[in-house]
């Protein structure tokens, strides 16, 4: 931008009173040069030319210089506007990969960038664990291949922890260029997400967009922008990740408290019947009317042992197996997945109408959704699982998808483990058809369909 269009009110004021009255004393020189006679009409219509010629100029200048600021304060208000609602919009989720997501879009959305990511560091605060992009499409991330660690220009962030701002990222020699399918980028804006001083974070920007088919570069109110947004998506990041131990916590303690209870109650039980039967043991052969009473009260008391544990079974999972609430016993399937493991675990759930399934498809269904997630804990090695449950039109259909190595084709068919036997059986047994292939990109997909209504097929 041309510097003389970015004075400042201070200048501008100064030059409405310096520039008038110089040009006015260089007309009146330069008028008693061209025409020496005090009074002339040729003089005066010359000094009337030049001034009004003068004015007009200086009068466009300074309202092209008045609408310049007018147009930066009222980007610059629409920008921070933005930022506002997007900092609203952060506040109100506290699942932390929804809000790992929703920075990276927000940000892409304040400056106006085509591209963006969210690089998030491990506990050491040199390499990236996670990353997450927008901007992209599923496709063309997988195409590109493994996340970056944080070399090159992703590198001088993360060791610097101070924003860059670059026009021609190829150019720079940080650059290690890129790797194969990904998209040619331009320019870049990188700034770090701190928390109480620490990077937990930082936000890369690639390819400022323009309103016409100029290349953009990102400005320094670009970055001043972004710096703001990321001291918010840290406060929202940390909130998250402590909400997400507050319910790991939770379940612990809540298996601890099961744990406790079972010694001091069921375990008792099952040892006072021990000794009663030890008891009994000694009087069959002298006293059989009070052995067989003895028995018959053991009976009673295991009896009652056992609805003890089916009821701290349900307690621990809430209506899981008695086949009442199918999306109620999934969620609780991923809560437990999150405590026990650093697995991203998402799920997606239609509404089901009651009694669309019977409560022993339900418990079918939540045996293989179980056994689909234990592979995936102890077999994929992946980062992530993603579960959906969706309701169309003739069917319940379970798919759960994960991004780990995959599995091997000999073990698809259910011919590889008794898990992957017993899930067959299972959808069988639920009047229903289970398909385990490899995912669109990478991992493992598991589709378990239950026809439902004329649809169904024989149980």
């Amino acid at each position: 931008m041309n510097p003389f269009l970015v004075l400042s009110t201070r200048a501008l004021r100064w030059l409405a009173i310096v520039l008038p009255i110089v040009f006015w004393g260089g007309v009146l020189v330069l008028r008693s040069v061209l025409f020496p006679e005090q009074a002339s009409l040729e003089g005066d219509l010359f000094a009337l030319t030049v001034i009004g010629l003068g004015a007009t100029l200086f009068s466009f200048w300074i309202f092209r210089i008045v609408e310049v600021h007018e147009a930066e304060i009222r980007r610059r208000s629409l920008q921070l506007a933005a930022l506002h609602n997007a900092t609203i919009a952060l506040t109100t989720e506290l699942d932390l990969n929804v809000v790992l997501q929703k920075v990276v879009d927000l940000a892409r959305e304040l400056v106006g960038a085509r591209y963006g990511a969210l690089g998030v560091l491990g506990h050491d605060g040199q390499f990236i664990e996670q990353f997450i992009t927008s901007g992209l499409s599923a496709e063309e991330r997988a195409h590109i291949g493994a996340p970056p660690r944080g070399h090159g220009l992703l590198g001088v962030l993360i060791r610097e922890g101070k924003p860059i701002r670059i026009s021609d990222i190829t150019a720079d020699e940080h650059s290690v260029g890129f790797p194969p399918n990904h998209p040619p980028m331009q320019s870049l804006l990188g700034v770090p997400i701190k928390f109480k001083g620490r990077v937990i974070g930082d936000l890369y920007m690639a390819d400022k967009l323009a309103s016409d088919d100029a290349i953009a570069v990102f400005s320094s109110q670009d970055q001043e922008v972004l710096e703001m947004f990321a001291a918010q998506a840290a406060i929202a990041i940390e909130n998250a990740q402590l909400y997400r131990q507050k319910q790991q916590l939770a379940v612990l303690q809540e298996r601890e408290r099961f744990g406790m209870d079972l010694h001091d109650g069921i375990i008792q039980s099952i040892y006072a019947i021990g000794l009663m039967l030890e008891d009994t043991e000694t009087r069959i052969a002298e006293e059989p009317p009070v052995a067989m009473t003895r028995v018959h009260q053991a009976i009673l008391g295991l009896n009652e042992v056992i609805r003890d544990i089916r009821n701290y079974i349900l307690d621990l999972r809430p209506q899981r197996f008695q086949g009442r609430d199918l999306r109620r016993g999934l969620e609780e399937l991923v809560l437990d997945l999150r405590a026990n493991t650093f697995l991203d675990v998402s799920l997606t759930a239609d509404n089901l109408e009651p009694q669309l399934l019977s409560p022993e498809q339900t418990v079918e269904i939540l045996h293989v959704a179980q056994e689909a997630l234990s592979n995936v804990r102890k077999h994929a090695r992946a980062s992530a699982v993603e579960l959906d449950l969706i309701r169309d039109a003739n069917a319940v259909v379970l798919v759960v998808q994960d991004n780990g190595i995959g599995i091997e084709e000999g073990r698809r068919d259910g011919l590889g483990g008794n898990g992957l036997r017993n899930m067959q059986e299972r959808a069988r047994s639920a009047g229903g058809q289970i398909q385990i292939e490899p995912g669109e990109t990478i991992g493992t997909r598991i589709s378990l369909r239950i026809p439902v209504g004329d649809s169904k097929l024989p149980l």
